[in-house]
């Protein structure tokens, strides 16, 4: 009985998933129609970081509110534009892929509660120091737990070098690197800071599966 829930709790979870892509990807190609191109954005200019945060939170904040407020609210049907800071995420435990408690009630995330039960939770990271990739995680199933890094909680991506397009965080490396701890974002129980990020990438390069090597 054990493993025919595990079955069951993996074709869902693939099931959510593939629609939260195709949403979150319907999204940016709406919001490019209506604003332009990704790369007219700014993206790959929207200032100086150290480690995710502008040198002033408050510059940080009014960058990564009018941004996704520009771009993507518009585009996805939101039930409560909670912000930065976001009240709803205060006592809600997150977990990265190695256990590591995560808080999306940090000042580095802006969370959005959408219709379907799903949250997408925004933040800007930096390439060499400046702020050019967006990171949304996505928790296909909103506050209710696992809350975990791989199990309902999964990283896309757009910015700095990609195309114009939402990627699952990883694409275009190989698997086993993807499943390694070669990388502080890998889909890998022992992986470091960043633990669980390219787990979607391993489920889309699997053919939307959860294959049986997978850390579940």
């Amino acid at each position: 009985m054990p493993s025919v829930i595990t079955k069951y709790q993996k074709k869902q979870t693939v099931a959510q998933l593939k629609k939260a892509y195709s949403v979150v990807s319907q999204a940016l190609v709406t919001a490019q129609y209506e604003n332009g191109d990704m790369s007219e954005w700014g993206i790959n200019n929207m200032g100086n970081t150290n480690e995710g945060g502008n040198s002033s939170d408050e510059n940080y904040a009014i960058l990564v509110s009018n941004f996704v407020n520009k771009y993507f609210v518009p585009y996805l049907n939101v039930r409560d534009n909670c912000g930065i800071n976001c009240i709803r995420q205060k006592g809600v435990k997150r977990y990265r892929l190695n256990g590591d408690e995560w808080d999306w009630m940090g000042r580095f995330y802006y969370v959005v509660y959408m219709s379907d039960g799903t949250i997408i939770s925004f933040m800007f990271d930096n390439i060499n120091g400046r702020l050019m990739f967006v990171y949304m995680y996505v928790d296909i199933n909103g506050d209710k737990k696992p809350n975990r890094a791989g199990r309902d909680i999964f990283s896309f991506g757009f910015g700095g070098n990609s195309t114009a397009k939402v990627n699952m965080v990883g694409v275009g490396n190989s698997r086993d690197y993807l499943l390694s701890t070669s990388s502080r974002n890998g889909c890998n129980k022992s992986a470091g800071a960043y633990a669980g990020d390219y787990c979607g990438a391993v489920i889309q390069y699997d053919g939307w599966e959860i294959k049986d090597d997978y850390p579940w």
